[in-house]
Formats: structure tokens, sequence, C-alpha cells
């Protein structure tokens, strides 16, 4: 890195941003090269997706998984619900528009895709008072008018659009201008606005001329320029940057890797824990434990699909360039914990609230139902607090702060999953390089490989929405050792 964040590529580095933005899931053509013996770290969605890829292309693959199931942070729970019931503790939704990878996995497998309506006529408790949508809209169109209301020209541009568009609107105004300098969505430096790094957004949009009004309803003023840019950018060339469906799959997300672990076999070897990789110019060597016993493997390439949490923990011999090691020791999660609760009955309907609630509380932030489909009376609900977060507590702040009839709860029972405890996948998706600086600290080292090294998992694309960005990496490395 030099200046303002311009680039020197180097070419392991270049290799990986020319095809990264490639991700969209296309027939690997092996072209009667040679066949390569690919080891996969970790059998998570990412893991398991690279390992079907180079699979259908005639590599020979090895996963080695740490844990005793595949699926990684995908994590669909039935045991301990009754009637059939079901639950999502990781990955609970993906979209359309976007998520292409992930879709045609879903129509290659003849998958049932369901709408995902946990967020439709939601309450969100502010200050102490529950309002709808359209009330906090409104709420945040009389501060706008405090403010001194929009421009004319923030107006011109506003009027053709939804209500509930409104800041997303306003954001494309003040930014789509700088969309025509990308080239590749995963090259945000080297096309002239590498100086915005270390600017932040509100700053572009006081320099477009947004009012105080839309300055108000676009936020964001920590974040660096650069990156706000060129994630909007993102959005926009994926199509979901104004609107988009939310779906999840019959059954529970979990659905879809079942299918890949079905299809790869007895190629993933589970409680295999990597304890070492060493690389050099002919090949890997991984060494790991299976149950107890020390063991070793060899190949041509190694995919690691596992957390940078994860490999903090690993020695690689040689050591990584210190860029590597950055992104191993300083990427962060989101900490959260879910909480399912098993009701004998739908005890809302009756009471007019609705279940789709956004708490705004300590212990507890959103609360919905999930497996609406199963034909029961009794029903799961999915709730969402901080990493940490006791179920009872969760339970005691629903039961205080419901906006219904409280005596008709008939909550029975609890199931809970830590995402910021777990041992091999602590976090949920990734946080954002967002602080003025930090983007070039981490891009592209977070997906660049080293030597007969391939990285990709949920972090490592250039936008953390989970199983998207790991089919979208999962490709991108396929692809990679398929074509070293």
């Amino acid at each position: 890195m030099a200046g303002a964040g311009s680039m020197v590529l180097n070419d392991a580095t270049a290799r990986a941003l020319d095809g990264a933005g490639k991700t969209e899931k296309q027939p690997i053509d092996h072209a009667g090269g040679a066949k390569k013996k690919v080891i996969i770290g970790g059998g998570g969605i990412s893991g398991l997706c690279c390992a079907y890829e180079l699979m259908k292309a005639g590599h020979e693959v090895v996963v080695l998984e740490a844990s005793g199931r595949f699926g990684g942070s995908v994590l669909t729970v039935h045991d301990g619900l009754a009637d059939g019931l079901y639950a999502d503790f990781g990955a609970e939704n993906f979209t359309k528009p976007g998520y292409k990878n992930y879709w045609k996995y879903v129509d290659e497998f003849k998958l049932t895709a369901l709408p995902y309506l946990h967020r439709k006529d939601r309450l969100t408790r502010i200050d102490g008072k529950w309002y709808t949508e359209e009330q906090q809209l409104e709420a945040l169109l009389v501060k706008a008018k405090e403010l001194g209301g929009f421009s004319k020209r923030e107006v011109k541009y506003l009027s053709s659009t939804s209500p509930s568009h409104i800041e997303s609107k306003l954001q494309s105004l003040y930014l789509q201008p700088y969309f025509e300098k990308f080239k590749d969505e995963y090259q945000p430096f080297g096309i002239g606005l590498d100086p915005l790094e270390k600017i932040s957004i509100q700053d572009i949009y006081k320099k477009e001329g947004a009012s105080a009004a839309a300055l108000s309803l676009l936020g964001d003023g920590d974040s660096s320029a650069l990156y706000a840019i060129w994630q909007a950018y993102i959005m926009r060339k994926r199509e979901y940057d104004l609107d988009y469906e939310l779906y999840r799959l019959k059954g529970g997300n979990q659905v879809l890797t079942n299918e890949f672990g079905k299809r790869l076999g007895t190629r993933v070897k589970l409680d295999c824990q990597i304890q070492e990789i060493e690389h050099g110019e002919s090949g890997v060597t991984i060494k790991y434990r299976e149950f107890g016993e020390e063991k070793t493997i060899s190949g041509d390439y190694f995919a690691s699909c596992l957390r940078p949490t994860a490999l903090r923990n690993i020695p690689f011999k040689p050591e990584l360039p210190p860029e590597k090691r950055f992104v191993f020791d300083n990427i962060a999660f989101e900490k959260t914990t879910r909480i399912v609760f098993q009701a004998r009955s739908a005890f809302w309907r009756n009471d007019g609230p609705g279940i789709n609630l956004t708490f705004n509380h300590p212990s507890l932030r959103t609360i919905w139902q999930v497996a609406d489909e199963v034909e029961t009376d009794r029903v799961s609900l999915m709730a969402k607090a901080p990493g940490g977060t006791n179920p009872m507590r969760t339970l005691e702040a629903f039961k205080e702060l419901y906006p219904g009839n409280k005596s008709s709860i008939t909550i029975e029972q609890t199931l809970v999953k830590d995402w910021s405890a777990g041992p091999f996948s602590a976090g949920c998706e990734r946080v954002g390089y967002s602080a003025l600086g930090s983007l070039s600290q981490f891009w592209p080292h977070v997906i660049t490989p080293h030597g007969r090294i391939h990285f990709a998992g949920g972090h490592a694309d250039n936008r953390s929405w989970g199983m998207e960005a790991a089919t979208n990496s999962a490709n991108r490395v396929a692809q990679e050792i398929n074509n070293a």
C-alpha cells in the first residue's frame, strides 16, 4: 500500500481479482487438465460448495471438518421441538434479487424456497412506545421538516419513489455519480477513488449538496466514503439496492448444506481438527487430529474455508505474509445469541399486535415466527439477542414488554445457540471495513491466494451477507484452483 490507498498488485492478487468478479455459478471447464488433489479446510457451506464444484470438475477432494457435523454456521435445529417444528439458528434467509449462485443450487437440487415474512407488519419499540413502519417514517419526515425539509433537487428525485425507499433513493442520488468509476465490483482501488478511504461519507454527502434533512436520514457519518460507495455500488449491481424479497428453505436452510454433503459422501471427514498447515512450491501437507489421533494428509492445493478466528490458532509453515496475518488477527464478526421459544399456540393472533416485533432491549432485539408452514397448533418463535445473553432474561424481557395481552402467552420451552461462544465458528456475519483508512488493510488480502493456499468463506467476499458470500467465494476458489 502507498499514499492514500493506492495499490501495487502482485501476481497472486491480480489473478484473484481478475476472477473474483466472475462469481456467478458456471460449470468449471476441466478441459482435460491434470487432476488435482485438493484439501479443503472447513465443512461449512463454503467448504462444501467449493468441494462440490471441484469434484464435478474431476478433481480429488477431501474436506476436513473439526466438529461432528457439517454445515458450519448454517444450522437448523429440529431436536427438542415438538410436532415437526424447526428453526434456523444460523443463516436465516436469502434474497431475490441477489444470491445468484445460491439460487442456482436451490434450482439444481430442486429445493423449495418459501417467502420469509418476518419483517411484514413489524412493530418497533422506541423510547417505550410501539410504532408501525409507517409511523416511524412519519416521525423521520417530521424530523426532516424540522431541519428545514428536503432541497428542490431532492424533492424532484424522490417524487417517483415509495416512502419506504426514501433513504435508499437519497443515497443513490448522491452516490450514483461515483458508480461509473467501477469496472469490477471486486476492485474498489486504483479507479480514482482511493483518497476517499480516509474521508467520511457524510463529507461526500455535504460536498454533493445534501440538505440537513437528507443528512439526518442518510446517517453512516463515521463510515469511510470509499467503503460506503463501494458497498452501495455492489448492491446496485446485484439489483437489491432499493428493494428485495426474503426467502428461506422449506425444512430449514441446512437442507442445502445437507444436499452438498450427500453428494460429497465420505469425502467429508468429520471430527478432523487441523493442527498445522505446511506449504511449498509443489504442494501442501496438513497435520490434523482425528478422534484423538494425529494424522497427516498431502495434496496439491489447500482451500481454506475456515473462519479467520480459527486460523489465528493454526501455524503455517512457512508463515504467511504480514497482511494475511493482520486479517486473521483483526477481522471481526457480529456476536449474536439466537433463542427459540416453543409455544403451545399462536397466542398473539387474538391480540392484534402480531409477533414480528423489534424490542431494542439489551436482552432482546427482535422476535418472529418460524416454520409457519408446519401443520400444528404449536409454534416456534425465533428471538435474537446480543452474544452472551441469558435466554431466561430474554424470556423475561419478552413477557415484560410484549404489547398484547401478557396473560395469553403460552411459551413452554426454550432452546439457545450463542454464536459468540462457538469453538470453531464464533460469531455470525463479518463486520464491515468501514472505519476510516481500514479498507486497504483488509482488502483484497482477505481473498488473495498465497502460493497453493486459497481462501473462501462467508467473510471472503466483497459483501458480508453470509450464504451469498460463502457460495460466491467458494465458486471463485474452485475456479482459481481449477485454472491454476
